[in-house]
């Protein structure tokens, strides 16, 4: 998986969970696209621009090597 699936898989977990939000729906469904975010970040291999990863929206200051 390279940079450019992991930022559209993000962005389609992202999109799922504000549709979530902005209906009543199951935690349980939010916590799983979060979870599946999680991993993608750890796959990722990180080009930081203005201190956020471009792929996976993590920030530069949680970034551990």
């Amino acid at each position: 998986m390279n940079g450019n699936d992991i930022r559209q898989r993000i962005d389609e977990n992202n999109k799922k969970i504000q549709r979530a939000l902005n209906k009543f729906v199951l935690t349980d469904e939010i916590n799983k696209l979060m979870k599946e975010n999680q991993e993608l970040r750890f796959l990722c291999e990180h080009e930081f621009v203005d201190g956020v990863c471009k792929y996976c929206d993590l920030p530069e200051d949680f970034y551990e090597e």
